[in-house]
């Protein structure tokens, strides 16, 4: 199953909820803000949403500096 995230495609085995994927990228879900297919997803819903075939993400992570 192919999904796009960030511009790259990603080629996934098994299906994948939005915060395993963010996980196996190496980043912390909790840090992170997403959209799935053009709608904005709330970070409760990221261990629901489950990944389908043709999705696509964009994933901001946040930082904080000065």
């Amino acid at each position: 199953m192919k999904i796009k995230a960030n511009g790259k495609v990603y080629e996934i085995s098994a299906p994948q909820t939005v915060a395993e994927f963010i996980s196996a990228l190496g980043a912390n879900p909790q840090r992170c803000v997403v959209e799935l297919n053009g709608h904005a997803l709330r970070f409760e819903a990221f261990k629901d949403a489950v990944l389908k075939d043709g999705d696509a993400l964009e994933i901001m992570s946040i930082v904080a500096g000065g």
